[in-house]
């Protein structure tokens, strides 16, 4: 309770500041820079691709949270649930799913892929590309409040068995945002 309470916090405290800043663009401090390198905005075509796995990234994930069960998303994204690193922000849905669920039984979840931002897309090589989203997640609690906030993943893909697949999310942590903020 203590950790969400906290979470939640932190959100709203982040949500004030960045309410308060300037509008800033990906290129912020050198580190951001260089993370930032190479994306871009997807050619319709490729949007309209990239869009379609993002969101169904998103489905699962949210599911995973409202059901309080990971493995929902881990037998989508089976990768997903390898090499995860809460302090770096990589692969950390689980830890969602656990903190969320921790006082609250979550009940819908509305998530807009774009609410903040086009996705940006960087072409790793044929067979590898990683989705920059940034967006938002809400969810709706049993008792009718709402949990979530914004959210700036990069999302990785790989082309396997002629198709696209999630291997590997990187969300940003609160100083990597306050970083991209700057």
């Amino acid at each position: 309770m203590k950790r969400f309470l906290l979470r939640s916090i932190l959100v709203i405290m982040l949500l004030n500041l960045v309410g308060c800043q300037q509008n800033t663009s990906l290129m912020g401090s050198n580190k951001t820079k260089a993370d930032m390198e190479g994306f871009v905005e997807p050619e319709s075509s490729d949007w309209v691709k990239f869009i379609a796995i993002a969101r169904e990234y998103m489905f699962y994930r949210t599911q995973a949270v409202i059901n309080d069960d990971i493995n929902i998303l881990w037998d989508k994204y089976p990768q997903l649930m390898k090499n995860i690193n809460l302090n770096q922000g990589v692969n950390i849905e689980n830890d969602e799913v656990e903190s969320l669920n921790e006082s609250f039984d979550m009940i819908d979840a509305n998530y807009n892929i774009e609410s903040n931002d086009r996705i940006k897309v960087k072409i790793v090589n044929d067979n590898e590309v990683i989705i920059l989203i940034h967006g938002s997640i809400v969810y709706l609690r049993n008792d009718f409040e709402e949990s979530g906030a914004e959210h700036l993943i990069k999302v990785y893909l790989e082309h396997k068995d002629n198709h696209w697949t999630v291997v590997q999310t990187d969300e940003y942590t609160l100083p990597e945002y306050k970083e991209w903020l700057n």
